[in-house]
């Protein structure tokens, strides 16, 4: 069925086409790399290849998730061997495949892998279990002894071959997941790694990067069925399913070495990434540019991010330049069944795609659903979505490509290969550079393009910001400012000798030719003030062509954004019945300038009975407003979605409020959007405006915070260990960090547990600034529970001191009333210190201090409550 209905969406890119003319231009040839949370050899669509070659012919594990930890053992005379305190018959067995005297013992235990079902190895319906392990040396090299049925021998076991060897797997029980083995040596001892994926991310990805007969279905493949994989497991999926220190570096690199010694053509997938905070200046970014550019053969996607609509979302290293981030179509199959007479829904741009501003970037956009494999514990999520699944689709089109040059004996590289893709594209109506780059690649289109006899290039484009995209997010400094500069450099393919420069736009100037200048080349771009006035983001691009092979399509683009924001300090925003296209988003850019100040945003749906939209705010820097990201609005959603941001999380600077309606009808929305009169800072009101101010202050008790300044010596997990006190329903757990050091991650983890060690709460940081909560249940009460904050660091041997700032707070069910209230009053531009009730006794754990909600209801019709949690000084 998902085959028939289209839910492997090949149509968008035209691979269905291009395969039914070229069947042998199916990937066969290359090698395709999956860098993710592993990739399970043991599913249906990932055995073979379409030529019936092996489907993975490596898999590797630069996690350590799976490291056995080994110690030296001496079989006894009586036949057993002790693993973990524990004697275990079955060593004759063992002894027969080798002579060696020194064996290795070791224990892989469930519990550190995560939660069940994806830690449950066996598929008993727990993660206590623990398998004990023997490490000897066989003439062969290697092995392992799994005690895989814990029947307390090994004597009915077969012996595990690094995988490379012969590509041995097993899986336990009733085989929920299949495990393989990497050994490592040194001075003689081995290392073990058991290689899985118990994130079921990177098995998806596979099936639809390279996928051949799927869910064993005769014709329901992947992208480019006939190449081969490499599953490069980088993430611990325990803790997030994020990159630890070095592994993307790690994985790179093994990957070039492994294609260089076979000789064959490498494409990579990283279809993971987080938010950036300063474009441009990642050291992942840096990583990734560098090995391209060593190895200028391999083509390297990565997702763009699902943070979108918002602007300034894209994430790194989907931001490096040499990288092609992509971002994600919503395919028709998925907007609604097929149906006879029907014509099928058409794509659209994906509304969670993430969007540039500082970077020209994505450059293309390709199917962000699927219905692809998964490891058998995963069953039933089998339909996947996110910029996730449409970076190895993109990854898929690359190998197609290399696979039908080779076929034809031609050389590419993987600037012509980016070219051709980007050249190809056709671009959505409506959609901007800075959302969709260059639109969907067609892979006919791209073959065609390189049979041309075309050329790509490479430039690095740099603002006078230093970010590759000028993007002026709270509108010009001023009248004067009209002049934005663009420095650019040639890195790779051809080096045109003169530019041809086209706008997109009227209030974009240029010159219309300008010679490449030997180093770099500076471009002036001139603005328009009078016409970037609108409430709005003004999007322009300025595309550079070579004068001598305009057919070849733009050599770069110089990205331009002009946000004119509403300034909530002059008047609230009222926008009443705005009509919305069928996936259509529309923007609000919300200027908040006062520091302590409280922003109150609402979107209202009058006809919510018959129509759907998605409502999600953005803090200034782009992040997803870390409260709450979006809501849900109409059919059985409530109507009116909600946003209030406190005065101690306001941020001063351009909020992003995005009202985004239905992949297939459109929406009528009401948004209201107002500042309160009072701004509060710590225990002290203030009035910014021109007339005085006042209104009811009420105070609750909301529970107790603790906040503890952590600094740390490098890669290694700090924790911090807090009694639960008994009367807390809900935990919420902030971790920020400068937001310089960020650019040194390419991941961080921040996990719960219970003293047992079971997870009790997750939330890996996607910015600087962090925050997720749990649930507690009764019997979590009265307890301690440790958070484990992991940091990534992108430099494999590059970790170095950090620091961040842990917020635990614990909060009551209902928020307890102090007090009856008392008037205020703040006369413009002054200022007032708020009186505190007594607070009633609380029994706190150690550390902790009582968290107090302060709030300003103005008069009626005086605007929106000022709102603040503090925690008084004592």
């Amino acid at each position: 069925m998902a085959l028939m209905a289209g839910l492997m969406p090949l149509t968008s890119t035209g691979v269905d086409q291009f395969r039914a003319r070229h069947p042998t231009y199916d990937g066969r040839g290359v090698l395709i790399g999956i860098l993710d949370t592993g990739v399970d050899p043991g599913v249906d669509g990932l055995i073979t290849a379409s030529t019936g070659a092996p489907k993975i012919v490596e898999l590797r594990d630069f996690s350590g998730e799976g490291r056995v930890a080994l110690s030296a053992v001496t079989p006894s005379g009586d036949g057993t061997v002790s693993v973990g305190g524990r004697k275990l018959s079955g060593a004759g067995r063992i002894g027969r495949l080798t002579s060696a005297t020194t064996w290795y013992a070791g224990q892989l235990a469930e519990l550190p892998l995560g939660k069940v079902p994806a830690a449950d190895l066996n598929g008993d319906g727990n993660n206590t279990d623990v398998f004990p392990v023997i490490v000897v040396k066989a003439p062969d090299g290697w092995v392992a002894f799994l005690d895989s049925n814990l029947n307390g021998s090994f004597e009915d076991e077969m012996p595990l071959h690094d995988y490379r060897q012969g590509r041995e797997t097993i899986a336990l029980g009733t085989k929920p997941i299949t495990l393989a083995a990497n050994f490592e040596e040194a001075n003689g001892v081995p290392r073990l790694d058991v290689v899985f994926d118990n994130g079921g991310h990177g098995t998806h990805v596979a099936g639809i990067a390279s996928g051949h007969n799927l869910f064993n279905v005769a014709g329901f493949d992947g992208v480019a069925p006939g190449a081969q994989l490499l599953g490069l497991k980088i993430a611990n999926s325990a803790r997030g399913g994020i990159s630890v220190t070095g592994s993307m570096q790690r994985a790179m690199e093994y990957a070039a070495r492994y294609a260089e010694q076979r000789n064959l053509p490498l494409v990579l997938n990283l279809s993971f990434g987080v938010g950036n905070e300063f474009e441009g200046r990642a050291v992942i970014d840096s990583i990734v540019d560098a090995f391209l550019m060593v190895h200028p053969s391999v083509v390297l996607t990565i997702s763009a991010g699902n943070d979108g609509p918002g602007l300034s979302t894209l994430g790194f290293p989907g931001s490096a330049d040499l990288a092609l981030s992509i971002g994600a179509l919503f395919p028709g199959a998925f907007a609604r069944p097929a149906q006879a007479g029907t014509p099928p829904a058409a794509d659209v741009l994906g509304w969670w795609s993430s969007r540039g501003g500082e970077l020209a970037k994505p450059d293309l956009v390709t199917p962000g659903v699927a219905f692809s494999s998964v490891p058998r514990w995963d069953t039933g999520n089998e339909i996947k979505g996110g910029t996730s699944m449409a970076a190895p689709h993109a990854a898929g089109l690359a190998a197609c490509l290399i696979s039908a040059m080779l076929q034809e004996g031609r050389k590419v590289s993987a600037a012509d290969l980016a070219q051709a893709l980007r050249a190809s594209a056709e671009p959505f109506a409506g959609a901007s550079a800075i959302d969709e780059g260059a639109g969907v690649p067609q892979l006919e289109a791209a073959y065609r393009w390189l049979l041309g006899g075309h050329q790509g290039s490479e430039y690095i484009v740099r603002s006078r910001d230093g970010t590759p995209g000028a993007f002026r997010r709270d509108g010009l400094a001023g009248p004067g400012d009209t002049l934005q500069a663009f420095r650019v450099r040639h890195v790779a393919g051809l080096r045109a000798a003169q530019f041809l420069l086209r706008s997109s736009v009227a209030w974009l100037s240029v010159p219309g030719s300008l010679e490449a200048g030997p180093r770099e080349t500076e471009i002036r771009v001139v603005y328009s003030p009078a016409a970037l006035t609108a409430p709005g983001a003004h999007v322009g691009v300025v595309t550079a062509w070579n004068a001598s092979d305009t057919l070849a399509g733009p050599l770069f683009t110089l990205a331009n954004t002009i946000v004119a924001p509403y300034d909530l300090a002059a008047k609230p925003l009222y926008d009443e019945r705005r009509a919305i296209g069928p996936a259509r988003v529309q923007r609000y850019f919300l200027r908040v300038a006062q520091p302590g100040a409280t922003l109150a945003a609402t979107v209202t749906l009058p006809d919510s009975a018959e129509q759907r939209a998605t409502a999600r705010l953005y803090e200034p820097n782009g992040q997803p407003f870390r409260e709450l990201e979006e809501v849900q609005l109409g059919r059985s959603d409530p109507g009116t979605g909600r946003f209030v941001v406190h005065a101690e999380d306001i941020v001063p600077g351009v909020y992003e409020l995005d009202v985004i309606a239905a992949p297939l009808s459109g929406v009528s929305a009401t948004v209201r959007a107002e500042v309160a009169p009072l701004a509060l800072t710590g225990l002290e009101a203030s009035n910014p405006g021109n007339a005085t101010r006042g209104g009811r202050l009420t105070e609750a008790l909301l529970g107790a915070e603790r906040s503890v300044e952590v600094t740390a010596r490098g890669a290694p997990p700090e924790s911090l260990t807090v009694r639960v006190p008994d009367w807390a329903a809900r935990a919420v757990v902030d971790v920020q960090m400068p937001r310089e050091q960020w650019d040194e991650f390419t991941d961080f983890g921040v996990t719960e547990f219970d003293s047992t060690g079971q997870q009790v709460g997750q939330g890996a940081m996607n910015y600087a600034v962090g925050r997720h909560s749990f649930e507690i249940p009764p019997a979590r009460r009265d307890r301690p529970v440790t958070v484990e904050l992991f940091p990534a660091f992108a430099r494999d041997g590059g970790a170095h001191a950090w620091r961040a700032r842990v917020r635990v707070r614990f909060l009551l069910r209902d928020a307890r009333p102090l007090g009856d209230g008392s008037d205020v009053s703040v006369v413009a531009g002054g200022r007032a210190v708020l009186p505190l009730v007594r607070t009633p006794e609380l029994t706190l754990p150690e550390g902790f201090a009582p968290l107090i909600e302060l709030r300003v209801h103005p008069p009626q019709g005086a605007g929106a409550d000022a709102v603040r949690r503090v925690v008084p000084r004592s």
